[in-house]
């Protein structure tokens, strides 16, 4: 068995911007890693079988910038069709790398990889099957291994022979039951279940490899993402990652929650091709995933150079121990704002009198009562405060910190990427007590609901209903889009359920492991409900699932009158 130790810390360089230096990749001409920049890709949401659909949806994304294009392949006709797909755009001159979507079948894969420039695999459904068995002995273990490498270096001569990327891309909520066994549903096991197909890549002397760690839960996803590409660089194998948040659902929030869950990657130097993954037209996620890779991570470092170490673990989510506040604020995070909401225990901005502003990452001088005010403008390297929060960690400081952004950006939807972008870099190492948002454009009531979106969407407070809505894809067996929409009109009053809305039993059951409720997609116009990860109804024809979701939520005592 491969051992893969867990790195002591995920960046090369913890306090200031640096790219992580991943190898050059050449997908269909258009290359990502090394000096490149962030490519932006997307998925159709047609069947592949389809073509007049699947090519006209490519070609609204080849016109909205995207690079390259990903396609579900569930079947060897699929497979086999995308042949047909390429003569199509070529002959509407539309050159862009096509990226075949493959679960369970590895012959469907090798068919695909002679067709197009990349296809991707699940290592928790390409090889590894269901069994009885739950305990591996190390002799076992080991020959499951074998067995999967044999298997998958068939995919690997024919990607060799036809010069086919292989993207290696983990599910959070679809690893094999051998990783489950030993490893659990968690960041840890998605990523030595990526990296036993690495291992077994680099042995066999195959390197065209993109990874990828996917969840819809956003501290999930980036502590999974840090451990694979701190266990790479230990390793030395510097290959570029894809990174997104799935199942992020759509709108405003969708785009909120997909910042909170990439930025922090990007502001780490972490990421060599993205996607947003949004319950919308495909073509829609192409605007916001070009913002986000455009948002400015450098700055100049601070002068200092006495570095200290890493006083907490990047790969676990562990609120930092703080003193209370105030007995009337316990329920931290909290926002600092000058709009009062009458049913909430936020603290207004005149409170802040009573807080140290520290806008100079200087924490040498301060109380034990201080409540700790870091300030924070546009262009500061935020990266650089980790310095100040392990000292106080070092020194055993438990004063609560609030985090005040200052921003002047007039776009609305920049401004909230910006911020769900920042809030999640402090958050995701536990550092956030508290949250104010400044920004003379918007009304502070606008600002105020904004504040609770990105607290919700770093999983720390939660103030409406939670949507774990899956991109839709060519598997999709009802409209998700009028679907979600018709569940959030009927539920959103429920703000303290997550309900998932998955296209299929691909990865759906798996990959909506947080909800409290699932509707999932099980046949053509049949649904499987689900309490949990336990399955309830059983093929529910699709014109009575949303009435059959609301009685399953009565049922179990969680449903309120809106």
């Amino acid at each position: 068995m491969i051992d893969f130790d867990i790195p002591a810390f995920y960046t090369q360089s913890p306090y200031a911007y640096v790219r992580r230096k991943t190898r050059e990749v050449n997908i269909g001409g258009i290359s990502l890693g090394g000096s490149y920049p962030i490519r932006i890709q997307s998925m159709t949401n047609v069947p592949t079988l389809d073509t007049q659909a699947c090519v006209a949806q490519i070609e609204r994304l080849v016109h909205a910038g995207s690079d390259y294009v990903r396609l579900s392949t569930p079947s060897m006709a699929d497979a086999k069709h995308l042949s047909v797909i390429k003569t199509q755009l070529k002959e509407r001159k539309l050159d862009i790398p096509l990226i075949a979507d493959v679960h369970f079948n590895a012959k469907v894969a090798e068919e695909a990889a002679r067709r197009v420039e990349k296809v991707r695999i699940n290592p928790g459904n390409y090889i590894d099957k269901k069994t009885d068995t739950w305990q591996y002995t190390e002799k076992e273990y080991t020959q499951a291994i074998e067995q999967m490498a044999e298997k998958l270096e068939s995919l690997l001569k024919i990607c060799k022979q036809y010069g086919t990327v292989v993207r290696i891309g983990t599910n959070h909520g679809s690893l094999s039951q051998r990783i489950l066994s030993r490893y659990g549903n968690t960041p840890l096991g998605m990523a030595i279940s990526a990296m036993e197909f690495v291992a077994i890549c680099h042995e066999f002397g195959f390197h065209d490899i993109v990874l990828s760690m996917k969840a819809s839960n956003t501290k999930i996803m980036i502590q999974s993402v840090r451990l694979l590409a701190a266990m790479l660089d230990e390793k030395k194998w510097n290959y570029p990652l894809h990174i997104g948040l799935t199942e992020a659902g759509d709108g405003a929030y969708g785009r909120i929650k997909s910042a909170a869950g990439m930025l922090p990657l990007l502001a780490d130097g972490i990421g060599d091709t993205i996607r947003v993954s949004l319950t919308e037209d495909p073509e829609n996620e192409i605007p916001f995933a070009k913002l986000l890779s455009r948002i400015k991570h450098t700055s100049s470092p601070s002068s200092d150079t006495n570095n200290p170490p890493i006083r907490y673990n990047p790969y676990v989510y562990t609120k930092r121990e703080t003193s209370s506040i105030d007995h009337r604020y316990r329920n931290a995070p909290f926002i600092v704002s000058d709009y009062i909401n009458i049913a909430s225990e936020d603290i207004p901005l005149e409170a802040s009198r009573d807080f140290v502003v520290i806008n100079d990452n200087d924490v040498t001088n301060i109380k034990t009562q201080d409540v700790l005010v870091f300030e924070i403008h546009e262009n500061t390297e935020l990266l650089a405060w980790r310095k100040s929060l392990c000292r106080l960690i070092e020194k055993g400081m438990k004063n609560p910190i609030v985090w005040k952004f200052i921003y002047k950006d007039a776009s609305w939807t920049s401004f909230y990427a910006k911020a769900a972008g920042d809030v999640s870099t402090v958050a995701i190492d536990g550092f956030v007590d508290g949250i104010c948002l400044i920004n003379p454009h918007f009304s502070a009531e606008k600002i105020y609901q904004l504040s609770l979106q990105i607290l919700q969407a770093c999983g720390l407070r939660f103030s409406q209903a939670e949507y774990i809505a899956c991109p839709s894809c060519g598997r999709t067996q009802y409209a998700i889009q009028d679907v979600l929409a018709q569940i959030k009109a009927k539920t959103s009053h429920l703000h303290s359920l997550k309900i998932g809305i998955m296209g299929c039993i691909v990865n759906g059951p798996g990959e909506m492991a947080d909800a409290d409720y699932g509707f999932v997609g099980s046949a053509k116009g049949s649904i499987c409900l689900y309490k949990g990860q336990q399955l309830i109804k059983r093929n529910v024809d699709q014109n009575e699932a949303i009435d059959a979701l609301i009685t399953l939520i009565k049922e179990h005592g969680d449903w309120i009158d809106p």
